[in-house]
């Protein structure tokens, strides 16, 4: 009996200490559903309206670049793309009919975008926001991106360069966009070159980044962002392509985006910044130059135009034929002209600054290469009869009756072959090249801001490095620019401003001030290479 009511006693003060527990463990429970629902309840009725934080990145605008007087060459323009948050759309067939009846979508496109919504739905990106038709029309001409003015008669956009006109789908959508829940409207930038061809291989143009491009550097690019690939606007992408900013905010359950002061206490930290556009490039070209060294070029198949300030090295005139033209479409063309592909009128090859052969050009650095050694003077006289021999071979003068006896004056001025062969012979190849390299910089960079080939100066160490046996005929060939030697015209420019600026070699510049036009200088400091 002991036994048995030390078991009883024992029960009931285990039996207390549940019952205990358990009443605690419900009023901890009951306190916190009063903290949630009662001291709470407010901050967790708003969270639960909230579907997600949406961080969307702020491309800013590309710097525009201008002529030395302020002619815009190119810069961003704003495109407007129709986008969607698929779980938003509450009634695919039903919008998508309307914005074909308002004349934004064509029946195909709205079949296309249903089907794209029923997948997304499906899949992952039920609540992201997708691009539904690219490229309303809005301000700008979707064929060459002309301002398009509206014609109040006719209620509709026309283009002032080809005379088409268009319905304003940009505005269409923005006045029914309480129609159409879970559509939007994305604003975009994209490039704008208004002189079109006049300037292209100075200028460059941008496309998008590849996915190596994007791999190699994600902090600096994302999918869809644009890179210079040529000209300006690949030296100076840096400048140009500006700083992105940030949207941050908060979407609530119905699509609806949260205002600053309306969010939750959570998301009262999300902070957003703006983008810092892109830096103003001032050119030094001048355009009422390049167009007319663009139409002397027009009648040629083949060549290159520059003009650079003698005094100052800038570079007023860049041309080079064939040229192209690049820019964005906002819709398809079905008869778009397609460049010249013939490899020896390369139309993507910037002319200019590649290197030929400069032919007689090269003239005037045989001649000085003379004058200052001393193996002629200004009255010396050459008998031209057509050709120059040299051990049996002849070397044949452009001139094939001859020219007679000349001095250098007139040799020059008449371009005699057969008198500079002579210079060549007497010189020797490497003192032809000292003169070229060292005293008017042929053969290497010129220092301009854009690429460039450095050209050929050969020398007889030059032929031993190529693996070819020298011979002395080879000087004479180069005293008129021909063999091996290759020049820029942008060289052979600068080599001649040395001869009239008093000596000094210069090193050319494309680019007169990045930053506001109203900061660009008056004048530009000449930069002397020696």
């Amino acid at each position: 009996m002991i036994g048995t009511h030390d078991d009883l006693l024992e029960y009931r003060t285990h039996y207390r200490w549940a019952v205990i527990l358990i009443v605690v463990a419900f009023a901890v429970l009951a306190a916190r559903l009063f903290h949630l629902q009662v001291l709470q309840g407010d901050r967790y009725e708003a969270l639960a309206t909230i579907s997600h934080v949406v961080k969307e990145r702020i491309v800013p605008p590309r710097g525009t670049i201008r002529d030395r007087n302020g002619t815009v060459l190119a810069t961003d323009v704003e495109v407007a793309d129709l986008t969607m948050v698929p779980h938003y759309v509450k009634d695919p067939d039903g919008e998508t009919g309307r914005m074909v009846e308002l004349g934004v979508l064509t029946p195909a496109d709205a079949a296309r975008i249903v089907d794209q919504i029923a997948q997304a739905k499906q899949g992952k990106k039920r609540f992201h926001r997708l691009t539904a038709h690219r490229n309303l029309v809005g301000n700008r001409c979707p064929d060459d991106l002309s301002a398009l003015s509206f014609d109040q008669q006719a209620g509709r956009m026309v283009c002032p360069r080809c005379g088409q006109s268009f319905v304003d789908q940009r505005a269409v959508v923005q006045t029914h966009l309480h129609e159409l829940p879970g559509f939007a409207l994305h604003t975009r930038m994209v490039r704008h070159y208004p002189m079109r061809d006049l300037a292209m291989h100075a200028i460059g143009y941008v496309n998008e980044v590849n996915a190596e491009e994007v791999a190699a550097d994600r902090q600096k690019y994302r999918p869809g962002d644009v890179i210079g690939r040529a000209g300006v606007e690949r030296a100076l992408d840096e400048a140009l392509r500006g700083v992105p900013g940030q949207d941050v905010y908060v979407r609530m359950a119905g699509g609806n985006r949260l205002r600053p002061e309306e969010l939750p206490e959570p998301f009262q930290g999300l902070t957003s910044f703006p983008p810092r556009q892109g830096a103003d490039v001032t050119l030094t070209l001048d355009l009422g130059l390049q167009q007319a060294a663009v139409s002397a070029l027009s009648r040629q198949r083949s060549g290159a135009v520059v003009a650079m300030d003698a005094q100052t090295g800038e570079v007023l005139a860049l041309a080079s034929q064939p040229t192209f033209a690049i820019g964005p479409r906002l819709r398809a063309q079905s008869a778009e002209p397609q460049p010249p592909t013939d490899p020896v009128y390369a139309p993507m090859v910037d002319k200019a600054l590649s290197a030929y052969p400069p032919g007689s050009t090269f003239k005037m650095v045989t001649a000085f290469a003379g004058l200052v050694e001393g193996a002629i003077a200004e009255p010396t006289e050459v008998d031209c009869p057509g050709h120059y021999e040299y051990k049996g071979r002849k070397f044949n003068c452009f001139k094939r009756s001859g020219h007679g006896e000349l001095t250098l004056v007139p040799a020059i001025a008449q371009s005699c072959d057969t008198y500079f062969y002579l210079l060549g012979d007497l010189l020797g190849i490497d003192t032809l090249a000292h003169y070229a390299r060292d005293w008017f910089g042929l053969g290497e960079a010129t220092g301009i801001e854009i690429r460039e080939q450095e050209g050929v100066v050969p020398t007889e160490a030059w032929y031993r490095a190529k693996g070819r046996r020298f011979q002395p005929g080879f000087a004479i060939n180069a005293a008129v620019g021909q063999g091996d030697v290759k020049v820029t015209p942008l060289a052979m420019a600068r080599a001649y401003a040395a001869l009239v600026n008093g000596g000094r070699l210069l090193r050319p510049t494309l680019v007169r001030h990045v930053g506001p036009p109203e900061a660009a200088p008056r004048e530009v400091a000449p930069q002397v290479v020696r």
